[in-house]
């Protein structure tokens, strides 16, 4: 059986590689992409004489691709076209797009300093900036940040091997405004005066505070800083706000990611399911609809949660206000004057819980979900291919079955590597005692009927309402929970216990 190539016109962007044209098969061979693709279209006539793995890198090697083949995509097409089947623009080969370099890079390395700084403010004492990207406190001649050059980035490949030439980076244009000096390399930037560094429009200057008079929008954009915020107005949608000291929010706050080194004030926020507020203080707020919360202290919300995810390593606190839907996690207990409703989403409690411990449990624990399933797809499948052939398979069908067992094989012993390792940092996983956990949860007013309360080891939904004000703890001794008269959370329920017991 003889193969016979052929050179034709093709389409703008695609070059024809070679045509192979025998009694079995017309296949095509086309670089794509740049020549970053190689793909191949074949006709098959006799399925019993189709091409094997064998022919076609044969076919390919001679077209210089070599490296960037990928041998289980060879075996899945042989398979394919053994059987019978036509396929079309089908992957056989990939070489590697370039990594352009990376622009140089200002990055700032000095700590936010005290909190009490003489203030540098305009006539109606106050600083507004429209686009902020850091700040923070230094003293004259201390070393605030380093001006780091573009990179000059990686070439690739093309599917024959020849490099695909990268871009270098753009060097960081770091302008010296008031009070601070570049170095004579031009590697550092350095404070002439005491205050708080300010990067903004690419000039690093000092000054003392951060506050935006109105509403964060396009005109401001993004803030991430070293410092306090306080803002004003309102923040939109999709505006994500960024410091070290804390931030203040007079406003509403739409769809936005909140982060703080410090404590969070903010008026109310709908998050739309994706919103997120992160802080290593304490949270204030009136009114949480849809948003997700991490807090590294208390919770205090003064009217409404409704289908929220708010997550405590101190307490949570709504003495005037109401949680509807979703769920609460503290450390050191929850105080409410109404959880649940009659209708609508179901709001689950849990109070003692250390969540960063947790959260970091059931990350390894999907994880290791996530390879066992993986594991088994490909035991399937290795099973499946493993059955011994009919007799009247032909060559090319059986050696493109052994490529691919082989890829799969090699796949899954990585994937069994990968388990272990995940198995083995799940063995060794532990929680620590706190001190300050405080399985309890009191009620105010009342708790809904339906509602999901987990204390301790011990986890109930509350099948009629109950009328507060009243004290919730676990009952270790009895099962189930303690209904106690009513006590602030910072008599906890250790102490408690003792007195049921």
């Amino acid at each position: 059986m003889t193969t016979v190539a052929a050179s034709q016109s093709v389409n703008i962007g695609i070059k024809k590689l070679g045509e192979y044209v025998n009694d079995a098969y017309r296949l095509n061979i086309e670089a794509h992409n740049s020549e970053l693709e190689c793909r191949a279209t074949i006709s098959v006539d006799d399925a019993d004489n189709s091409i094997s793995p064998t022919e076609l890198i044969s076919i390919l090697s001679k077209n210089e691709i070599t490296t960037a083949i990928d041998l289980e995509q060879i075996a899945v097409f042989c398979s394919e076209a053994a059987e019978g089947k036509n396929l079309e623009n089908f992957l056989l080969a990939s070489g590697s797009e370039p990594i352009h370099g990376e622009d140089g890079w200002f990055e700032l390395i000095v700590a936010t300093g005290k909190e009490k700084t003489d203030l540098e403010v305009d006539a109606f004492g106050r600083v507004d900036f429209k686009s902020v990207q850091s700040f923070s406190n230094v003293t004259p001649g201390q070393q605030i940040g380093n001006i780091y050059p573009p990179t000059e980035g990686t070439p690739g490949k093309t599917i024959t091997g020849k490099p695909v030439p990268s871009k270098p980076g753009k060097p960081n244009r770091v302008i010296a405004g008031t009070g601070v000096r570049i170095s004579d390399d031009g590697t550092q930037a350095i404070a002439e005066k005491a205050g708080r560094t300010i990067f903004e429009n690419n000039v690093l200057s000092i000054a003392e505070e951060l506050v935006i008079n109105g509403n964060v929008d396009l005109s401001v954009g993004h803030i991430s800083f070293n410092g306090f915020v306080d803002i004003k107005g309102d923040v939109l949608d999709d505006f994500n706000i960024s410091a070290t000291k804390g931030i203040n929010i007079t406003g509403a706050v739409g769809v936005c990611q909140i982060t703080s080194d410090g404590p969070v004030t903010l008026g109310t926020m709908a998050g739309m399911g994706t919103g997120k507020i992160t802080c290593k203080g304490s949270l204030q707020a009136r009114y949480l609809n849809q948003v997700t919360v991490e807090c590294r202290g208390d919770v205090n919300i003064s009217h409404e949660l409704r289908n929220a995810v708010i997550k405590a390593t101190g307490s949570i606190n709504i003495p005037k206000g109401m949680a509807i839907g979703g769920e609460l996690i503290a450390l050191e207990g929850i105080e409410a004057k109404i959880l649940g409703a009659r209708s609508g989403a179901k709001t689950s409690v849990t109070s003692g819980i250390y969540f960063p411990e947790t959260d970091q449990l059931q990350k390894l624990q999907r994880r290791l979900k996530s390879l066992v399933d993986q594991i088994k797809t490909i035991s399937s499948t290795l099973a499946a291919l493993r059955k011994k052939p009919p007799c009247n398979q032909s060559k090319a069908l059986r050696e493109a079955i052994e490529l691919r067992i082989g890829v799969l094989t090699q796949r899954q012993i990585n994937l069994d590597a990968d388990r272990e390792e995940v198995a083995e940092e799940l063995l060794g996983f532990a929680v620590n005692e706190h001190p300050t956990a405080n399985p309890k949860i009191n009620i105010l007013d009342a708790m809904k009927e339906g509602v999901s309360v987990k204390l301790g080891e011990t986890t109930e939904e509350i099948n009629n309402e109950i009328s507060g004000p009243i004290s919730i703890i676990e009952n270790p001794e009895m099962g189930g929970f303690s209904y106690l008269t009513y006590s602030p959370l910072k008599v906890g329920a250790e102490s408690l216990e003792e007195v049921v017991g």
